[in-house]
């Protein structure tokens, strides 16, 4: 499972953790069973602090989404799944609104901008293909 966080987007890590988390499960990344890095690693991979990355575990169990067990791990909770594709892509917009505001701002071409994306998911599915 691949995470990015941003400091300066102004969400908090967390947030960005555990949004990025429900959207690997919703999608279908992570699939019930699942087991999770574990806290500590995580957060030296995101170079944010441990705190962080429990609680954004932790509010995700609380959900109903994981299911954290003392000594073995994080683990996707059983039941939890895809989303329809309904719901899958209202998530999608989520992200995509996001994205929007951050660059509105910016003077980008909406053309350029939506070939980079384009450009961007075709490099993310093929490496998913090839199992990276």
């Amino acid at each position: 499972m691949r995470l990015r966080v941003d400091p300066t987007d102004g969400v908090p890590l967390g947030v960005q953790i555990a949004r990025q988390i429900r959207l690997a499960v919703a999608s279908g990344r992570l699939a019930p069973g699942d087991r999770l890095p574990a806290a500590r690693d995580l957060a030296a991979e995101l170079r944010v602090n441990f705190h962080t990355v429990r609680k954004a575990f932790a509010d995700l169990e609380a959900e109903g989404l994981l299911r954290c067990e003392q000594g073995r791990g994080t683990f996707v909770a059983p039941g939890a799944g895809p989303l329809t594709r309904g719901d899958l892509r209202d998530a999608v917009r989520g992200h995509l609104e996001r994205l929007a505001e951050d660059l509105a701002g910016a003077d980008l071409d909406p053309g350029a901008v939506e070939e980079m994306v384009v450009a961007e998911l075709r490099r993310a599915l093929r490496a998913r293909r090839a199992g990276r």
